[in-house]
């Protein structure tokens, strides 16, 4: 594994984890808007965040055009967002889990998820090596 490109991915990462976990607070705890429509838009807006970052600094990407990228980033992001929602269903409502504990829980494995498919998918990073 290439630790570089690990610890690259870890920061896009987290400033995504900041924005969503924000987003989400400000639409459910300040606004009063439904918890898995502000879980929703606080993790896609992160997700918008990411693409850029892992485009232009992770994986320095240039090689497919920009809507070849686009579409298999959405279609892992939005897995991405399946495994999300259902993580957060079960540990929250069927576990009984406080609602952030489990989004801390799907953000720990949907990032396993992520980083995988986006480096082996999404950029095909190791088609060099």
């Amino acid at each position: 594994m290439n630790l570089e490109l690990l610890l690259k991915f870890s920061v896009v990462g987290c400033i995504g984890v900041g924005t969503n976990f924000f987003i989400t607070w400000v639409l459910k705890d300040v606004l009063n808007s439904k918890k898995y429509f502000s879980n929703a838009i606080g993790y896609s807006i992160a997700m918008t965040l990411n693409f850029i970052g892992n485009k232009a600094w992770t994986f320095s990407s240039n090689d497919e055009s920009i809507y070849t990228l686009l579409l298999k980033f959405l279609l892992v992001v939005s897995l991405g967002i399946l495994f999300n929602h259902l993580i957060v269903f079960y540990f929250h409502d069927k576990m009984k889990f406080n609602f952030y504990f489990a989004k801390i829980l799907a953000v720990g494995l949907v990032f396993l998820w992520n980083f995988s498919m986006h480096t082996y998918f999404t950029f095909n990073y190791f088609k060099y090596f």
